[in-house]
């Protein structure tokens, strides 16, 4: 009995060594690999609709009020995983290495300005360059929001790999991507939409719409 003793004694700190030995390699090859790119925003310009066309694809226009033009962006998120994982066996755990690719971009982005307005007249440029500010807050914080997710994933894996039982790793960074990841981003996106409204403030439609000294109150006649 007692030489048994004195043997189960001795394998103790043998199995806690490999198991920080385990560890250890952990920590030092199954790094987290992050890659995040945001897409340069290229747009598109239409000038074959109508006020009354575009303010039907206005979502937060009012029903009477004609539509002097317009900038919708469609986001588009992409995001692939990877998982490389080390196991140890004897104690039945493994480590994953969380690699996360996301990338972002505005496809496809769209700019109207009303048919009303004749290409070469005060009231389209004044227009089309209200158009631009809003093509111009898209294009500002594409890179503003690709450093924000690259910021997130590093705090939140900081540097170190996933553990758990034997083949669950792989399914907790899907989780994390779902459940965590996604929606800090359309939290980030909606921050940008909500830039995107208050360029459209009652002062800016009053500016508008008497620019080019009644030139665009007269193209959209007396809704104004």
């Amino acid at each position: 009995m007692r030489r048994l003793a004195i043997a189960c004694a001795l394998a103790l700190p043998c199995a806690a060594h490999a198991a920080d030995d385990f560890i250890a390699r952990c920590e030092r090859e199954m790094k987290p690999v992050f890659e995040v790119r945001a897409r340069e925003a290229k747009f598109d310009l239409s000038t074959s609709l109508s006020s009354r066309v575009l303010n039907t694809k206005v979502s937060y226009g009012a029903a009477a009020q004609l539509t002097m033009g317009m900038t919708s962006g469609t986001h588009r998120t992409e995001i692939g995983i990877d998982g490389p994982s080390m196991l140890d066996a004897a104690h039945r755990r493994e480590c994953v290495a969380p690699r996360i690719y996301v990338d972002l971009a505005y496809e496809p982005l769209r700019v109207f300005v009303a048919r009303e307005f004749h290409q070469q007249s005060c009231a389209y440029r004044t227009v089309y360059e209200h158009e631009m500010r809003h093509v111009q807050v898209y294009r500002d914080n594409l890179p503003v929001l690709e450093r924000h997710v690259r910021a997130a994933l590093e705090q939140r894996y900081a540097g170190r790999p996933l553990y758990g039982a034997p083949g669950t790793g792989l399914a907790k960074l899907e989780s994390d991507v779902d459940n965590w990841l996604r929606p800090f981003i359309k939290a980030e996106l909606a921050a940008v939409e909500r830039q995107q409204i208050a360029l459209d403030s009652p002062e800016e439609t009053f500016r508008l719409s008497h620019a080019c000294l009644g030139e665009v109150e007269a193209a959209m006649g007396s809704s104004f």
